[in-house]
Formats: C-alpha cells, structure tokens, sequence
C-alpha cells in the first residue's frame, strides 16, 4: 500500500512544475507591438518611457548617452525535477525551460534616439538530463 501512495504522489507531483521569475515585471506580458506603439525614437522622452515601464532595472552610460535596461526573465523548472527531489533521485538531473526579453532605450537630451526589443528561449539541464 505504502508503494502505491508513493507512486500516486510522485505522479502528482511530477504534473506539476516549479516557476520563477526576476527582473522588471513591467515587461512581463509586453511584445514587440506594443513596445513600438509605446516608444517613438526622437519622439518619446524619458519621463514618459518611465511612465509607462517604470524605473529601469539597470542605467548607463555610453559616449554621452544615457541607456535605460528593463530585463525580464521567468523559468519553468519540469515536474520531473520537483519529483527526483522528493524521493532523493536529484543526483539524476535537472530541466527547466526560460524565457527571457529586454527593452534598451538610449537616450540623447531627455528624448529616445533608439530602442530595441529582444525575446529569448533558451533551456538548461544538469546532471543525467543535460
């Protein structure tokens, strides 16, 4: 009987995945559209690029120019993962899955010359399951 709670739960527990996630949640749900309806080079300025996405996460500088970085990344950690941690199998390996975007914006004289807009997917193992 024990067997069969154990497997029941290693089953349920395996439907499940783990998620996490940083950076600037004002970017989360946002798309290439939207940023481009949002942002006009020598149009917008930096106070209404704020306005809309809020502090950056990261500010530079380059040849004069401010750089605004908003980053967000979120990952999804496989139930497989979760359910060798529980019974103690973690030795095997890990998967996950994440997604990343970036919105730079440079700025000359308090108004946008120029942004981009970049997604990436990208996935990582370790252990059994690289």
């Amino acid at each position: 009987m024990k067997i069969i709670r154990t497997v029941v739960v290693m089953a349920m527990i395996a439907s499940t995945s783990a998620c996490t996630s940083t950076g600037d949640a004002s970017i989360k749900n946002t798309t290439i559209q939207e940023v481009n309806q949002n942002i006009h080079d020598g149009v917008t300025t930096s106070s209404q690029v704020r306005q809309i996405y809020g502090e950056p996460g990261q500010k530079t500088y380059e040849n004069g120019y401010e750089v605004w970085v908003y980053s967000f990344t979120s990952g999804r950690e496989d139930g497989l993962s979760i359910a060798q941690d529980v019974v103690g199998l973690g030795m095997i390996g890990e998967r996950s899955n994440n997604k990343n975007k970036t919105l730079t914006v440079v700025f000359g004289n308090d108004v946008v010359l120029k942004h981009s807009f970049t997604t990436a997917n990208f996935s990582s193992g370790s252990g059994l399951r690289q």
